[in-house]
């Protein structure tokens, strides 16, 4: 089944903002990859570093004043940002399986304009970025508009991307 895109249901959810918000959650998770690939990084310390990278680019992209349609809700580590008026999340998950509260439950930041949705339509939104399940698999993005009873109403997947990968064991960087 195909869903609508966000923009269907709110203007200012557009696929040059979606884009540009998902360029900088897939630069940090590529730079983050890259950087840590010691023989004592693992998954868990990348996908913390990851997580904080991408929050925090998202802060200094928000406060920069670059971009008008962006804005900062909440800054703890619960990050909400709003595009326009809608406020948005973001999580490293499975988007057709998802496991974390970023996008499963409703953050306060959102509550009043989850209040506001019409029946069936999207009223919380998250980008979720997808690892995918093999190595061979580009990550990409998924924006995805919940109903307030938790179903997904619409739906936006990123271009694709690709990425020069150095393979093999990289040089540290001096002290």
């Amino acid at each position: 089944m195909s869903l609508p895109p966000p923009m269907a249901f709110n203007a200012e959810l557009t696929s040059e903002r979606l884009e540009t918000v998902s360029q900088w959650l897939l630069d940090e998770l590529y730079a983050t990859e890259d950087d840590l690939s010691r023989p004592t990084d693992n998954g868990y310390t990348r996908g913390c570093t990851t997580f904080m990278r991408q929050r925090n680019r998202i802060i200094a992209e928000a406060t920069s004043g670059t971009y008008p349609w962006l804005d900062l809700r909440n800054s703890n580590n619960d990050l909400v940002f709003a595009i326009g008026d809608v406020p948005c999340r973001f999580s490293n998950d499975d988007p057709s399986n998802p496991s974390k509260d970023a996008v499963l439950t409703t953050n306060r930041y959102q509550m009043e304009f989850l209040e506001f949705a019409v029946k069936g339509e999207p009223g919380r939104f998250c980008f979720v970025i997808d690892r995918g399940q093999d190595e061979s698999a580009e990550p990409r993005v998924e924006f995805l508009g919940f109903t307030p009873s938790g179903e997904v109403a619409c739906r936006w997947v990123s271009n694709t991307v690709c990425v020069l990968r150095l393979e093999g064991r990289q040089p540290l960087a001096p002290p």
